[in-house]
């Protein structure tokens, strides 16, 4: 009877500590480190492995090549604040509450990702953009965050001194997020040597008069770049060299677009929301997959607590892309939504139902965008921030609406809003992103 009293409440116990913690059938030494790459304000196309022959992103190529790409995902908001918040919540911007660069609301730590790998037995670190408050409360064991003016800039001591003290000891997860390709676009001398600036292709939308200025964003664009890229074959090296690196998964996602020539950051534009995503992890996912289905960067969430054995909260919004990569599933979206907002908003009184400016909708084709504020230049620097280098300021008036056709036009230059053989086409897409800001938790829009 004792025995049997013993037993029941070991049983007990044990329990209740998986379910505190959210362990699946996954065992402690099957649980990979975990790197998070995240690029900040960088143009979905300038990376290798997306078919750019003029940047210089071997590191990335590598271990793009070396995993499974998707490579037409979109983020949640085309600004790094809000965006960097889904990361780690696993929410929609109007879900977690934050969905502006500048205000006062915080992020719950409840659910954080870091949180949940931490009580996994993780130890977690982070560096550079972060903008949450106290990354202890968030779940970060290590790391300051707050420091991304420095990180990689600067070096990675800090980095390679905590994969020395906790490596091998219990799996890593690093949040890995220097303020690069971001501004200051001030590059050493030998990133901008790895290219002739006057060989730099320059694409059709950019006008004659525009072509000088844009060589000399691109060139610049191009050398951070690189600086990126070198900065991740540093971390590679290191993770080598203290034989973790076979242990290791990689994800790269880029935190919102970047483009000269064409409006991005702040937009609702593809080249503001969309970016490559891919998982690596040596021997562990196969190569050389590619996928070409909708994706949500929501969707990393689910898909590294699964890797690192963790039960995703009901609060995720993302679908894990793990089935998939181990063909076991090919299950895909019709449709990606989204909720754009302006950068600064009333500080203590934020509301997302009053702030969107705009929904969007895409299938595979087509690209649909309903705009529920007037998008005025003179607004642009204290209220909206939308990104326009060398390129006109995409202006619209609330009750607007786009429709572009993708195929055909990649870049968004021609809206068919106004073709009458496209009304069916508006109508219904309109509904779709109505009804998805409601069924996702949006309240009753107040811009139109």
């Amino acid at each position: 009877m004792l025995f049997r009293i013993v037993f029941l409440i070991a049983a007990i116990l044990v329990s209740h500590t998986t379910s505190r913690i959210g362990l699946t059938a996954v065992t402690g030494a099957e649980q990979p480190n975990i790197v998070f790459i995240i690029s900040d304000d960088h143009d979905n196309e300038h990376l290798g492995f997306m078919g750019n022959h003029s940047v210089h992103t071997p590191n990335l190529d590598r271990l793009a090549k070396s995993g499974a790409v998707f490579t037409t995902a979109h983020l949640p908001m085309s600004r790094c604040h809000p965006t960097l918040a889904s990361f780690l919540s696993g929410r929609w911007p109007h879900q977690s509450g934050i969905y502006y660069n500048y205000g006062t609301a915080k992020l719950s730590p409840t659910n954080s990702l870091p949180n949940l790998l931490r009580d996994a037995g993780y130890a977690t670190y982070v560096e550079g953009k972060y903008w949450e408050g106290d990354p202890r409360e968030m779940g970060f064991t290590h790391g300051a965050g707050k420091t991304a003016n420095k990180f990689v800039r600067d070096g990675q001591d800090d980095l390679f001194a905590f994969i020395d003290e906790r490596g091998g000891k219990q799996p890593l997860f690093i949040w890995w997020a220097p303020l690069i390709p971001h501004t200051p676009h001030n590059p050493p001398q030998r990133y901008l040597d790895l290219f002739d600036k006057d060989k730099i292709s320059v694409p059709d939308y950019i006008s004659a008069e525009n072509k000088k200025e844009f060589l000399k964003k691109e060139h610049l664009s191009f050398a951070m770049e690189a600086w990126l890229d070198d900065g991740i074959g540093q971390l590679e090296g290191k993770l080598h060299e203290k034989g973790l690196y076979e242990s290791t998964l990689f994800v790269f996602v880029i935190d919102n677009g970047w483009c000269n020539g064409r409006a991005s950051k702040g937009s609702p534009f593809e080249k503001g929301v969309r970016t490559p995503v891919f998982f690596t992890w040596p021997g562990k996912i196969k190569g050389g997959q590619r996928f070409r289905q909708l994706t949500s960067t929501l969707d990393i969430y689910p898909t590294l607590l699964d890797y690192a054995g963790v039960t995703t909260p009901d609060t995720a919004a993302g679908n894990n892309l793990r089935p998939i990569m181990d063909g076991k599933s090919n299950k895909t979206r019709d449709q990606l939504f989204g909720a754009i907002y302006p950068a600064f908003v009333t500080k203590g009184d934020e509301r997302p139902e009053r702030d969107v400016y705009a929904l969007y909708v895409r299938d595979k084709q087509w690209k649909y965008i309903l705009y529920l504020q007037d998008v005025e230049q003179k607004r642009n620097q204290s209220y909206f921030r939308i990104q326009s280098i060398v390129t006109e300021f995409p202006a619209r008036q609330r009750g607007d609406q786009d429709l572009f056709d993708l195929n055909a036009d990649p870049y968004e230059q021609t809206n068919l809003a106004g073709n009458r053989d496209h009304a069916e086409r508006i109508t219904a897409m309109k509904s779709a992103a109505l009804a998805w800001w409601k069924e996702t938790g949006g309240k009753p829009l107040q811009g139109g």
